[in-house]
């Protein structure tokens, strides 16, 4: 066994020659192992494909791929191969505010409505006072929202004006609460700014500087690329693919698309202190700014599925801040349809790495990136696989619970007020938009953005719909009547529809 000095103060070595341009821990590290948990654990998962890059110092050590782009053609999976990064894309838009705010054309706790005059939220007083640090922070008291921009066939600056109507379920700058709509109004407000688009700039003053020559911002573009990887999801058991979802509308909070080889070089930047190849690009005071704890994230879903023997977990500006066994991990995971990502930098030992995964809807990406922690950092190995698998299955399982637990109260002596054609109209949501009710082949359906979705019957005036991200959930929808008896309305996941005046 080796002696706790020796290892801590190997490590501390290695920490200084990398200040001087070493690769000490480069030298002194074995990733054979990691090929081996990878490719094993990929099998167990049902997972297509990974890539992962890991950085030390200024230069990567390790950039692999796995598996296949798609399991239908079987292309593989290289370094180099384009993935959507999801939410890992938060940190980009802060670094485009940073770089702003050297320049003095923004301020991290400027008004939003200095950069755009239209921009409102529906409490008064978060209005009157809102920043671009409330934003940057999930601390506006706004409740996620998704439905907003997810599938919606509206532009980003529609969305920036929709924030309007979206009610707090929280105190203004009480709580941590995950909102995607403030980081596309944050890239909104940089393209403002610098007088041209979040894509724009990102492209110009990031992706450029860095050499990040395959990356994107936009599901289109990507699917342009020679070496791009395919969504898939777990039907029943099997891999399938699936279609990538676009959601360039919503690009300032989730849509680039990168590969482990670029992303390396945004990973050495922040390990750099905002410095690439010898070029500042980012102050000193901004990047310690974006990775500084602005607001405690507290105990729920987030910290259970994702930040698991976690002490204390923090949100800085577009990255969550981690306690992991005494040691600092600065990191954001990514998820859309059929994707998974996971930036994390590991500054005591200037190391960061990316995972990216092309099967969406489980926690494989959790797994491997605690797995790779733990190695870099000569922590007793961990079962984090079996871990995570449990913890699907816990919320899973649940889920079914939850959903026998109301069909359980169901009365199945009832039937509609009305005859069906009475439901049939639009219905709208000032924030949420249209959402029309349709008869189909004798039933009636629900169309919201890009889905539509048959309404089965449940009890009384309730139906039930499938759609969204998770469409073998159903939802309940139930429509209510006027003082005349006349069908007004309905309301669906919290979200109140209010049928069209003639």
């Amino acid at each position: 066994m080796t002696p706790k000095f020796s290892r801590f103060a190997s490590i501390s070595i290695c920490i200084l020659l990398l200040a001087i341009g070493s690769n000490c821990v480069a030298q002194q590290q074995d990733f054979s192992s990691l090929d081996h948990y990878i490719q094993t654990t990929m099998r167990e998962w049902k997972v297509p494909g990974v890539a992962v890059g890991i950085v030390q110092g200024n230069a990567p050590v390790y950039l692999k791929g796995f598996g296949v782009r798609n399991v239908q053609t079987r292309q593989p999976i290289t370094p180099d191969t384009l993935f959507d990064i999801g939410s890992c894309t938060k940190a980009f838009t802060s670094a485009s505010i940073a770089m702003l705010s050297d320049e003095g054309k923004m301020n991290w706790d400027d008004k939003v409505d200095k950069s755009i005059p239209f921009f409102h939220l529906y409490d008064p007083l978060a209005d009157e006072n809102v920043t671009l640090r409330d934003l940057l922070t999930h601390r506006t008291g706004l409740p996620g929202a998704d439905l907003l921009w997810y599938g919606a066939p509206i532009s980003r600056e529609e969305i920036v004006r929709r924030v309007a109507y979206i009610h707090p379920d929280a105190g203004f700058r009480s709580i941590f609460q995950y909102q995607n709509a403030m980081y596309v109004t944050l890239g909104y407000a940089v393209g403002s700014v610098s007088g041209g688009t979040w894509d724009g700039f990102v492209k110009q003053r990031i992706f450029q500087p860095l050499g990040m020559n395959e990356s994107d911002t936009s599901a289109i573009d990507a699917q342009k690329s020679p070496d791009y990887a395919s969504p898939h999801e777990l039907h029943n058991g099997k891999v399938a693919v699936i279609a990538w979802k676009n959601i360039d509308n919503a690009g300032p909070a989730g849509s680039i698309n990168s590969s482990v080889r670029d992303m390396a070089k945004w990973i050495a930047l922040q390990l750099n202190d905002g410095v690439f190849n010898g070029k500042r690009l980012i102050s000193s005071k901004n990047m310690q700014e974006m990775h500084t704890p602005q607001i405690v994230v507290p105990a729920g879903e987030i910290p259970t599925v994702f930040f698991p023997d976690s002490m204390q977990l923090s949100y800085g500006f577009g990255w969550f801040i981690q306690d992991y066994h005494g040691h600092q991990l600065i990191l954001h995971p990514g998820d859309i349809d059929g994707f998974e990502a996971l930036t994390v930098l590991i500054p005591e030992i200037h190391t960061g790495y990316e995972v990216l995964v092309n099967l969406g809807g489980d926690s494989y990406r959790q797994a491997l990136g605690y797995h790779i922690a733990d190695v870099l950092l000569h922590l007793p190995e961990q079962d984090w696989s079996a871990h995570f698998q449990a913890n699907d299955a816990k919320f899973e399982a649940e889920e079914k619970a939850q959903t026998a637990s109301w069909e359980s109260k169901r009365n199945p002596n009832t039937h509609p007020s009305h005859d069906l054609s009475a439901y049939v109209g639009t219905f709208d949501n000032p924030a949420y938009g249209d959402a029309d009710i349709l008869m189909d082949t004798g039933h009636l359906a629900l169309r919201f953005h890009a889905t539509t979705s048959q309404l089965n019957y449940f009890q009384y005036d309730t139906f039930l719909a499938n759609f969204g991200s998770d469409e073998d959930e159903p939802q309940r929808l139930t429509f209510s009547q006027n003082a005349d008896g006349n069908i007004s309305g309905f309301e669906l996941a919290g979200i109140h529809f209010q049928r069209h005046k003639k």
